[in-house]
């Protein structure tokens, strides 16, 4: 009974962040379509000023999963102060690097994509993007942070159905906006992000109004708070400051190998660009697993179930292997299929499927450290061991073999993807060492 309550509880968190995933990818497949036609140079500008939004996103993404961690921890430990609090702590904070991040894609976007490439047009392209992306950083944030809560008070089919309507609503202003319909102007790559800034805006809006709809049923009503004592500070710093750090640096890694990609051509950086829908729909598919993960076993570690917490990370980590096998197999299988999709060159198309198949080989990895090192490890508050293991794998294995294999023995594009991606695997048996010593382990909620 007891593991069919597991399985149910799974669902009930997976199954609305994995639909909302896949949609959002699925959508973003039909905008790089959109894109593809307007050219190699487009193609990779977009891609590029995609490498230093991410570093906005991980950002975010690091400060969202801490108040994911909190607020399961004080879920499991039945104090809704302490959701309250972690909920704003953590909104004011993500606010203030929104407004950073906005600042610098308005000031500075030129000096930013050069740092990529040297190519004028792909650089002009990416400088268009960017500023106008930058205009959905702040409704973006407090969407996250909405959605995180609606995910831990089992609610997290709301935050799919603002999603949904949102990415169906960003595909249909890209068509309108990058062409040009009736007395609409032909934006091309501003399109883009124009259409991508107006639907953050939309789904922020939505998120509320389903928020304020549920509040009083769920028993989630928040209260804004603007003080907070010392050391519930301190907690959030403790857990925070780790995978900030963590999150920043991969990403930071991320961009170093978007600049080696760079350094290899245009026509290989776009080949890059074109995995990407492919690599987002794949994590998709697992991403409720990692959600729930974290969710799930935090919940148990609040309650000061550490055995009951243990089992459930041991089945996590089953269902990821299994599920990302499949899943690597099925990408393997259709990888020429897809390449059809795009008005580029059969060297592009040919180097696209080469990337695909080195993906599907480091896929594994890339899932159980999602799964492992960004939920179940996570759940626990000790985010040092993974800020550690990630500065490890990217800094001290991937960034030195890209570098080698791009600038010194110049291998094609592929190739160095798939040397530079093999510290995946690194993480892996690190990441497995400090789980099985249970060291990860902490009820943040105690003491309160």
């Amino acid at each position: 009974m007891e593991k069919k309550e597991f399985y149910d509880h799974i669902k009930k968190i997976a199954l609305p962040i994995t639909v909302q995933s896949l949609l959002q990818a699925a959508l973003s497949l039909i905008d790089q379509i959109m894109i593809g036609h307007l050219g190699s140079a487009s193609i990779a500008g977009v891609g590029l000023a995609a490498k230093f939004i991410s570093l906005f996103s991980v950002t975010m993404t690091a400060i969202v999963t801490v108040a994911g961690i909190m607020i399961a921890q004080y879920k499991g430990s039945g104090s809704k102060e302490g959701i309250n609090s972690s909920f704003f702590c953590n909104l004011y904070f993500s606010l203030s690097v929104a407004v950073l991040f906005i600042l610098l894609s308005l000031l500075l976007p030129t000096q930013i994509i050069r740092l990529y490439t040297g190519d004028a047009e792909t650089i002009g392209q990416a400088v268009i993007y960017l500023r106008i992306m930058a205009a959905g950083f702040i409704p973006q944030t407090i969407t996250l942070m909405l959605s995180a809560l609606l995910r831990n008070m089992d609610s997290a089919k709301f935050a799919t159905i603002a999603s949904g309507i949102s990415a169906v609503t960003n595909t249909v202003l890209n068509y309108l906006f990058i062409y040009g319909v009736g007395k609409l102007p032909q934006m091309d790559v501003a399109g883009a992000a124009l259409a991508t800034s107006v639907s953050r805006v939309i789904e922020l809006a939505i998120i509320l109004g389903l928020y304020y709809k549920i509040k009083r049923q769920k028993e989630i009503e928040l209260k804004f708070v603007f003080g907070f004592e010392k050391r519930f500070i301190q907690k959030i710093g403790y857990v925070l400051a780790p995978i900030l750090m963590c999150e920043f640096l991969w990403s930071l890694g991320e961009n170093v190998y978007a600049v080696i990609y760079g350094h290899i051509g245009t026509e290989a950086c776009a080949a890059m660009t074109l995995t990407y829908p492919i690599q987002t729909l794949a994590i998709g598919v697992l991403s409720g697993i990692s959600a729930s993960a974290g969710i799930i076993v935090g919940e148990s570690l609040g309650a000061d179930n550490n055995d009951k917490a243990y089992e459930q990370s041991r089945s996590f980590i089953k269902m990821t292997v299994l599920a990302s096998v499949l899943i690597g197999v099925i990408i393997s299988v259709l990888a020429g299929y897809y390449v059809r999709l795009f008005n580029v060159s059969d060297e592009t198309r040919n180097v696209t499927i080469y990337i695909l198949y080195a993906y599907c080989l480091v896929f594994c990895g890339k899932v159980i450290n999602m799964v492992l090192g960004g939920g179940v490890l996570r759940s626990g508050g000790q985010t040092k061991y993974i800020m550690v293991i990630d500065m490890i794998g990217t800094w001290l294995i991937g960034v030195p073999l890209g570098i080698v294999t791009a600038y010194v023995l110049k291998m094609p594009i592929y190739a160095v993807y798939f040397i530079l991606s093999l510290e995946e695997y690194v993480r892996v048996v690190l990441e497995l060492h400090v789980f099985r010593s249970r060291r990860w382990m902490r009820n943040i909620a105690q003491n309160d």
